[in-house]
Formats: C-alpha cells, structure tokens, sequence
C-alpha cells in the first residue's frame, strides 16, 4: 500500500491502451501527404494566399498581420476588424458559415508587440478553394454590415 515499483524508462510513462488506431491513421495520413507531394502542397498554399491577400487588404477598417506581399505568406491568415473583437468576428463569421479561430493562438509575445489582445485567423489548406476564400471575403463584409446595425 506504501509502496512502489516503477517500469524503466520510457515504459513507466505510458497510461492505458496504446492508441493503435491513431497511430495506424497517422501512418495512413502521411501516406497520403507524401503521395499529394508537400512541395504541391505549399505551393498550393501560396496561390490561395496571393489569390485572397488583395481581396483581404481591400476591405476598409480590416487590418492583415504579416508580410502584406503575398510572396511571403502561405495559408495562415490573422486579421482584425476595426472597434470589433476578434470573438465577435468570429461568432459572426460563424454565423455565415465560415470557421476561423479567434483568440491568442498561443502567441501572446507577438499580439503585446502588434499591441493587440487578440486577432481572427483564417487557415487555408489544400482542400480549400478560391470559392471558400471569396466565402471568407463575403462573410466578412456581411459581418461589418452586421455590426453597423447591431450586435449579437
């Protein structure tokens, strides 16, 4: 009762059953990554980004962090929109039908250097189109036009 034994490392840090499905997943994931090609991938990646970059600098009140040249992004996009919190936005945005992640995202060094709490971010990927950028546009000139009127 007062006494323990311990396996030897790594052994005795395992809890439970291994996860074999997740790790036969895993393998099935990176199967199919590596078959897509990473390099198709992030060039995919950059032509989503230089195709929703503008259309994202073009709305009024809406600020883009990072690089404002589409040559130096890829599909991580964080925005703010002006006298709006970032949950807001993304309340709203989700109210439109379009996922984004509102919050630190675990970089609060970098939000107290752009001296904001908090920022909305929208990730493309290689399953994206330009038809969910456009989508992202939209929703975000709807959200504006929303929060002229009112609020949630």
């Amino acid at each position: 009762l007062y006494d323990s034994t311990w396996k030897e490392l790594p052994w005795k840090f395992e809890a439970g059953t291994p996860s074999i499905a997740g790790a036969i997943a895993l393998g099935h994931a990176i199967d199919y990554l590596q078959k897509l090609g990473m390099d198709n991938i992030h060039r995919y990646e950059e032509e989503l980004a230089a195709y929703v970059l503008p259309k994202l600098q073009a709305i009024d009140g809406l600020t883009v962090y990072g690089p404002q040249d589409p040559n130096f992004r890829t599909g991580v996009v964080a925005f703010n929109l002006d006298g709006l919190h970032p949950h807001d936005v993304a309340t709203a945005l989700d109210m439109e039908g379009v996922a984004v992640r509102a919050g630190h995202h675990c970089a609060q060094p970098l939000l107290k250097y752009l001296e904001v709490s908090a920022t909305a971010r929208a990730s493309f990927y290689f399953y994206n189109t330009t038809q969910d950028a456009d989508r992202l546009v939209e929703a975000i000139m709807a959200t504006k036009e929303f929060f002229q009127h009112g609020t949630i």
